[in-house]
Parts: C-alpha cells; sequence; structure tokens
C-alpha cells in the first residue's frame, strides 16, 4: 500500500515543469518603466491635449494674435498719438510765454494748463510703450 506521499506525487503530471522560465516571467513584469494603469492614464491625458485641449488654445491664441495684430499693426484703433499733439503742445507753451509777459499766471489763462500739459506727455510715453509691445509682439510672433 502506498503511504499518502506517494499517492500525491503519482498524481503529479509525469512532465517537468521548467519554473526558471515562469520566474523569468514573473520578473521581468517588475521591469517595466510604466506600469499598465499609469501608462493608461498618461496616455488619457496625452490624447486630451492632442484632440481636444490642442484645437481649443490654438483657436483662442491664432483669435488672440489676429486681435493683436489687428490692434497693433492693421491700426483697427485709433489712438491719439505724440504727432497728433504736438501742435497742442506748441500752444500750450505759447499761453504759458504770453502769460508771463503780462505778467500773469498761466493758470488764471487756463486753470487746467498742467493737467493737459501732464496728460500731453502720458501720451507720449503710452505712444512709447505702445511701439514696444508692438515689437515685442513682432518679435515672438517669429519665434513661434
Amino acid at each position: 500500500m502506498k503511504n499518502n506521499i506517494e499517492k500525491v506525487y503519482g498524481k503529479l503530471p509525469k512532465k517537468k515543469v521548467d519554473l526558471k522560465k515562469h520566474k523569468i516571467a514573473l520578473g521581468l513584469l517588475d521591469n517595466f518603466n510604466y506600469d499598465f494603469e499609469y501608462l493608461a492614464e498618461e496616455s488619457g491625458r496625452l490624447s486630451y491635449a492632442v484632440d481636444e485641449w490642442w484645437d481649443e488654445k490654438y483657436d483662442q491664441w491664432f483669435d488672440i494674435g489676429r486681435e493683436i495684430y489687428d490692434v497693433y499693426f492693421n491700426n483697427t484703433e485709433s489712438f491719439v498719438t505724440e504727432a497728433d499733439i504736438v501742435d497742442d503742445m506748441e500752444i500750450l507753451n505759447e499761453i504759458k510765454t504770453r502769460a508771463e509777459e503780462l505778467g500773469i499766471d498761466v493758470y488764471e489763462v487756463y486753470p487746467n494748463w498742467e493737467e493737459h500739459m501732464r496728460e500731453i506727455e502720458y501720451v507720449k510715453e503710452l505712444e512709447e510703450k505702445f511701439n514696444s509691445n508692438k515689437e515685442q509682439f513682432r518679435n515672438e510672433s517669429k519665434s513661434i
């Protein structure tokens, strides 16, 4: 009569199983740089960026770029420029000169003289900034 161990061994397949192959395969699973779940999540993020986000953002960028170009290069907005107010500055200076010649204060002749002069100076500063923005946009547009 066979003992219990012999019975168990008798039921095992007679073919030799090479467990080394299974061990190698299991070891390779540990070598993935990105496991399946992480890779699926990342490919989903990339898919969104490529298929949806890109179209939306590109359209926004294009529209904004076109709008900036229209204002800064096509002059769709009419802004006052230094050239427009150069005569006004001369008039303000003439008012001051004549008031001084008459011995009266310039503010008696034109109470807003100083504010008007400051506004002209402010327009000059803004025009410089406008031109700086224009140049920046031109340079950045070339780099994109």
